[in-house]
């Protein structure tokens, strides 16, 4: 046998070895790691209706212009409705009117404005040179307001909220037989020569008919739902032998807030035909 041949066949003879050659050994196979199952991802939850401005919407809003506050009640035909706070003062003022430009920020219409605390006397005056214009975009509200106090500008990016605050005091409106109560509150006036005073006793009834005596007169009138809405589209007739304005009035009643238990704080807010005698009650259930 040749060199090559004795030196291969001891080569093969010791990789057999090596390997458990000979037939005699088995091998381990490789483990199987098996993955814990994935647990299911569950659902996200379900997103709350947005209660952001959308162009375009009607609602209610509230305001801050730093000097002063309001609640604003704009709606769908255009007629706007405002009640001002002032820190110390209570109800301030009550601007009004019907808005005929979608957006008129930039130039702001003429409207009524009952002032309830400059004039000397503070029984309430016309602002002679009220001026208002909105404007709507995706994200915000832009409001600015001027009179012979100055020019004022904010910006509110939501609808006013109630209860779990995914509901609207626009969109989501109380029944009126939740409505329906006795109510006490405040009043502040324009052309009636009275200072603000307490309203002791508001009645509401089921059909939205209400009573009240205040600033010398008994008004007497009819709150009917505007839309779907939580605002009130409201007349009312003044009368009574003390009473220094007899007339009839028109406005809304718009719901400010609405505590736990379906409490509700209503704005009444009553203006003349001509827009000289204006009349609001902040009144609060129970």
């Amino acid at each position: 046998m040749s060199l090559f041949k004795i030196t291969l066949a001891t080569a093969v003879g010791l990789m057999s070895a090596g390997c458990g050659g000979g037939g005699s050994g088995t091998s381990t196979p490789p483990a199987v790691v098996v993955a814990p199952p994935t647990p299911p991802v569950p659902p996200a939850p379900p997103t709350p209706p947005s209660t952001a401005v959308a162009v375009g919407t009607a609602g209610i809003y509230d305001v801050n212009y730093g000097q002063f506050r309001g609640v604003y009640t704009l709606l769908d035909n255009g007629n706007f409705y405002g009640i001002h706070f002032v820190a110390g003062a209570g109800l301030a003022g009550h601007p009004h009117g019907l808005l005929t430009k979608p957006d008129s920020y930039a130039s702001p219409e003429k409207i009524s404005w009952a002032n309830f605390i400059d004039d000397a006397n503070q029984v309430g005056a016309q602002e002679p040179a009220g001026m208002f214009g909105r404007t709507f975009s995706t994200a915000a509200l832009n409001v600015a307001i001027r009179g012979s106090m100055g020019s004022f500008n904010a910006t509110t990016t939501q609808q006013k909220t109630w209860g779990s605050d995914v509901k609207t005091l626009y969109f989501d409106a109380l029944p009126i037989a939740t409505v329906a109560g006795n109510y006490t509150g405040t009043m502040r006036t324009a052309g009636f020569a009275h200072q603000q005073e307490n309203v002791t006793v508001m009645a509401v009834a089921g059909n939205g008919a209400f009573t009240v005596t205040a600033a010398g007169c008994n008004f007497a009138g009819n709150m009917t739902q505007h839309g779907t809405t939580g605002v009130f589209d409201a007349t009312a007739q003044t009368s009574g032998t003390g009473c220094n304005v007899i007339g009839s009035f028109s406005g809304v009643v718009t719901p400010i807030s609405i505590a736990a238990g379906n409490v509700p704080t209503l704005a009444f807010q009553l203006n003349s035909a001509d827009n000289t005698k204006t009349a609001v009650f902040i009144v609060t259930k129970g």
